[in-house]
């Protein structure tokens, strides 16, 4: 497996598009801090899972998320994405997100994502009507 930040921040999120949540999450370390601005800070690996189990991610959703721009700096990977959350309804979420990652030993401590919340939650109460 490449140590290369890049190529394992691509891993990571083809992991999430491929329906491959736990080698998904395998890639991030136990502690991660896991920042989904604007959204409280979540804390640990069981943590990340359960807030993505509790939305629905892998079961009442499928998520492609598509990296369209990624740099880095050290270990330090900026990711621009489009992430699409497809419900087993056929209704999709489309978002746009800007986020990092930092990768230490080869594992993801810190995961940073940057999104509209309002934008969001517009898109998630169209599913309920």
């Amino acid at each position: 497996m490449s140590t290369d930040p890049i190529d394992i921040a691509t891993t990571f999120f083809g992991h999430w598009s491929a329906n491959r949540i736990e080698d998904a999450l395998a890639m991030l370390s136990d502690d991660v801090l896991y920042d989904n601005v604007p959204l409280p800070d979540i804390m640990g690996r069981d943590n990340v899972r359960k807030f993505h189990e509790d939305f629905g991610v892998g079961t009442a959703f499928r998520v492609d998320w598509a990296v369209t721009n990624i740099a880095a700096s050290g270990n330090l990977v900026l990711n621009e994405r489009i992430d699409v959350f497809t419900h087993e309804s056929g209704a999709t979420i489309t978002l746009p997100v800007m986020g990092t990652v930092t990768v230490e030993n080869g594992e993801i401590t810190v995961w940073r994502d940057y999104f509209d919340l309002a934008d969001f939650e517009r898109q998630v109460s169209l599913l309920k009507k």
